[in-house]
């Protein structure tokens, strides 16, 4: 089962590359948006910002899952969430440089915010998987 949950990481993470940074085209301008844009064009009524906010918190919520499975020492949330927030972090740098995307600070929240409640399901089910090998 820990192999199997392992394996699929591979892919998870090539569909996040793709999502992020394959798919897209480069602009050749580096864009960095203001903090909390998102969620002012959602109060002014842009409700296409409800989709990238629900959509950047699912992006990284298996990553949660994930993470305490892969890692054994990635044992709390706390620390799910501190991967969380380097990978997104990590996506956003390569975004602004490869100038394919905007670098957000709203996607990183979202994103560490995916990992953290990903998190809570996953550091739970690999105590008690990891348990469950003593045994």
């Amino acid at each position: 089962m820990l192999i199997l949950l392992r394996l699929i990481t591979i892919p998870y993470m090539y569909l996040v590359l793709v999502i992020t940074l394959l798919s897209r085209k480069p602009t050749h301008t580096h864009n960095i948006k203001p903090p909390f844009w998102e969620i002012t064009e959602l109060i002014k009524g842009n409700e296409n910002m409800l989709f990238d906010i629900i959509a950047n918190t699912i992006m990284l919520f298996p990553l949660g899952i994930l993470v305490p499975l892969c890692i054994r020492k990635a044992d709390s949330v706390k620390k799910v969430a501190l991967t969380g927030f380097f990978v997104s972090l990590a996506i956003e740098i390569t975004q602004l440089i490869t100038t394919r995307g905007y670098f957000e600070l709203d996607d990183m929240f979202h994103n560490t915010l995916g990992a953290f409640l990903g998190g809570l399901i996953g550091c739970p089910l690999a105590r008690r998987i990891y348990s469950e090998n003593k045994n």
